[in-house]
């Protein structure tokens, strides 16, 4: 190559650093830099002092803010290594979930272990654990359901000896979110997507509903109510409006931009970004908008890992990241990859439907076209459509089945699948 071709390359190569150290801002925490046990962590939470919490598959960390203290058998009063759940209640007490020692409270220097048979633990594995509005602990445990202040508790799961007789349609319970006005929101593996309240067991799942996934590892709550599943191969779910209404969008790699449908946990921060933790694509971020997706792999950012276990919210508007053999790291979601504006991604809700869905364009700048084609790709009915962000359309025309919606305008098509009940 030349002399001018090299000086080309070198300030590209220049450039592309500064662009990348001012763009991202990332600390990665690991068995090198941090002094961790392990480099995989499954759980992270944050007390109310400031400090963080991560749990590994070899004891128990928590950083100050500066420096990084490690727990484990034999050196405190952890019964064994393997932790899979952290939460932080408003007392300061450190709530654990261990893999075979069930719970495992952590109130100052006192450690106070539950397991069945000795309490009302249903199980001695303890997948996570949520605190709802009024302080009471929800832990999901691979035999059921547990709610509880550590004087009273209430044991759910499907049997006759569930708490009020409010049966659940399986046991191995993977996540749970509460709202504030007390709607329990269950993830399971293998048995749907449930709620619960004082009086039923409403069961959502892929025979009677449509779900695509009848496992949802992670749940999260929204702004406004809404309700956020993230499946193991489903992708991300998001149910709106009533909770009793069977009513769902779904995003794939082939309805949106998200990089990944196989994915393990969702959080949304106090901006109203959802963000997802996938199984082998990095981190993705889905603006307040919900048609905008950002993603944060091992080739754009300084993630250490695609393989992510789980997500925790910080104070400070910090996203921490729990990897499969990266350690834990810490982002700011404002210093990433600039989000797109432009109207590129089609949103569809609700997916499946049955006679009338509402589009979403990310704001067309000008009129348009629509038109629905079957499976065999033969045009079943069109129209126009003026500028908007969202519009509804009626398609109470079309049989049950799977179709290929297309919007169109001068300066491009999105296209989206969608299915009529």
């Amino acid at each position: 190559t030349s002399k001018v071709e090299r000086r080309c390359l070198v300030l590209i190569l220049v450039v592309l650093l500064a662009y990348g150290s001012k763009a991202q801002s990332w600390e990665v925490f690991d068995v090198n830099t941090a002094g961790f046990p392990s480099n995989t962590v499954r759980a992270i939470a944050q007390d109310s002092v400031g400090g963080t919490w991560v749990g590994t598959d070899w004891g128990l960390c928590h950083f100050d803010g500066a420096a990084w203290e490690v727990f484990q058998t034999g050196t405190s009063g952890l019964p064994e290594n393997d932790v899979r759940a952290l939460a932080c209640d408003a007392q300061g007490r450190i709530w654990i979930g261990m893999f075979t020692q069930g719970l495992v409270i952590k109130d100052g220097l006192n450690w106070t272990q539950y397991l069945p048979g000795a309490s009302p633990m249903p199980s001695d594995q303890v997948r996570n654990i949520t605190f709802d509005p009024d302080g009471n602990a929800w832990l999901s445990t691979t035999n059921g359901l547990a709610r509880t202040d550590l004087t009273e508790w209430r044991i759910y799961n499907d049997t006759d000896t569930s708490y009020n007789n409010l049966e659940l349609p399986g046991v191995n319970i993977a996540d749970v979110a509460v709202r504030d006005d007390g709607l329990v929101c269950i993830g399971t593996l293998n048995a749907g997507f449930t709620y619960l309240t004082d009086t039923l067991v409403l069961v959502y799942n892929t025979t009677q509903d449509g779900l695509p996934d009848n496992t949802a590892l992670g749940v999260a709550l929204d702004g406004q109510g809404d309700r956020w599943a993230t499946c193991p191969s489903g992708g991300l779910l998001r149910f709106s409006v009533g909770f009793n209404d069977g009513l769902f969008f779904q995003y794939t790699t082939m309805l949106s931009d998200i990089p990944s449908n196989a994915l393990n946990d969702v959080v949304v921060d106090h901006s109203d970004r959802k963000i997802i933790a996938t199984q082998n694509a990095g981190v993705a971020v889905l603006a307040a908008d919900n048609f905008a997706w950002i993603t944060y792999n091992t080739v754009n950012s300084g993630l250490p890992d695609n393989e992510v276990n789980c997500l925790s919210l910080a104070p400070d508007g910090m996203i921490w990241v729990g990897t499969g053999t990266g350690g834990a790291a810490r982002f700011n979601p404002l210093n990433g990859t600039d989000e797109r504006t432009s109207w590129n991604v089609l949103t569809v809700y609700p997916n499946p439907f049955s006679d009338q869905v509402f589009v979403r364009t990310g704001g067309m700048p000008g009129a348009g076209q629509w038109w629905v084609c079957d499976a065999l790709g033969h045009r079943v009915c069109e129209g126009n459509v003026q500028a908007a962000d969202m519009f509804p359309l009626d398609l109470a025309r079309l049989c049950p089945g799977p179709y290929v919606l297309t919007i169109a305008h001068s300066t491009g098509e999105m296209t989206a699948r969608i299915v009529r009940r």
